[in-house]
């Protein structure tokens, strides 16, 4: 058999295969935003920037997004993945091939949710080092629970 049918024929089978990758990418961009803004952003503990900031992730992974911001509680979410539509063109035009191709480079996957919007909670006590330190206020929040109150101790002059 000589060359030209053979890199025909592999041209062909590559050309056909793979179509969520062609059409999604093997990365996908998720957009991260909190209020109030300005967080920081951890994706797998490694940090990459402040909201809001877009992010161009890997489809094949689940991801673990983490927002942190002085006074506010921590905010974590799962980016999972999920089997793309696409995948369906795969076993009409590309067959098992392509379906390898896509689920090794991740494209028959997408990552859900798209964007992730946070509400930051407000801290009513930091931890730093060691330490606690509760913050104080005049008007509480009726959501918080309450599990002590300071009270005025008679003064006594002599």
């Amino acid at each position: 058999m000589s060359r030209k049918p053979c890199v025909f024929l592999l041209l062909s089978v590559l050309g056909l295969s793979s179509c969520a990758t062609i059409v999604n990418g093997s990365r996908q961009e998720v957009a991260i935003s909190s209020t109030p803004t300005g967080a920081t952003v951890t994706v797998d503990n490694q940090q990459h920037g402040v909201t809001p900031v877009t992010l161009d992730l890997t489809r094949k992974d689940h991801h673990t997004v983490r927002l942190d911001l002085q006074g506010y509680e921590p905010y974590e979410v799962q980016l999972t993945r999920k089997t793309s539509g696409w995948v369906w063109g795969n076993l009409v035009f590309g067959g098992l091939i392509g379906l390898a191709v896509d689920a090794i480079g991740g494209g028959m996957y997408k990552l859900s949710p798209e964007a992730v919007n946070a509400e930051l909670a407000r801290s009513t006590a930091m931890r730093r080092g060691d330490g606690l330190h509760v913050i104080v206020v005049l008007t509480p929040d009726p959501a918080w629970e309450k599990i002590g109150q300071l009270e005025r101790s008679p003064v006594s002059f002599r």
